[in-house]
């Protein structure tokens, strides 16, 4: 086996981060002839690196899945599984956390955080007590913005009647009734 041949199979089963010091020590070749490669494989796409100071440490590219994001409460908000949630929702008409979290076979808990994460961004909305998919153009940002308490707000808002405006479009000012200097009619006092 040749000394790409072990360098390309240590990148390709290491899971962890790595430097050219430990791929160096794991596989016995010099850190001399796997820094070209590593910076090689940087160009291809094959790694990327994750720190430089103190020390470049690098990740396989497709280790850490860019579709997942961190929220503040030790949620990991996954991009594809909050597209299987919208699906659902388009398909049928859900209006409680309990018959979704049955017919997405996951908890009540785990419909709640997605549903609040998906509501604080707009994708969702509640009308006549169902969710419905407003729009999936703001899902990248998932998991940036949550609103605590944005599903009992929506609630409160279908008992008096009313749902949140999330037209795009901005809003022009009605014009006002006042006439100008020039249209007013003036009377002679007399």
């Amino acid at each position: 086996m040749t000394e790409l041949e072990l360098i390309t199979n240590f990148i390709d089963q290491y899971p962890k981060p790595f430097t050219v010091e430990s791929a160096s020590m794991l596989t016995g070749i010099t850190t001399e002839t796997i820094t070209p490669v590593f910076k090689d494989m940087e160009k291809q796409k094959r790694i990327k690196r994750i720190n430089e100071h103190p020390q470049v440490i690098y990740v396989r590219t497709n280790r850490y899945n860019s579709s997942v994001c961190t929220t503040n409460d030790r949620w990991n908000l996954n991009l594809t599984q909050a597209n299987e949630l919208l699906d659902l929702l388009e398909k049928g008409r859900y209006g409680s956390l309990r018959d979704l979290a049955i017919a997405i076979g996951r908890s009540r808990q785990w419909v709640y955080v997605y549903l609040e994460a998906l509501a604080s961004i707009d994708c969702i909305d509640l009308r006549n007590f169902r969710y419905v998919v407003i729009s999936r153009k703001p899902l990248p940002k998932l998991g940036t913005k949550v609103i605590k308490g944005i599903l009992g707000q929506l609630r409160s808002l279908n008992r008096i009647g009313g749902y949140r405006d999330l037209d795009t479009k901005p809003k022009q000012k009605p014009k006002s009734n006042k006439r100008s200097a020039s249209q007013r009619t003036h009377f002679p006092l007399n």
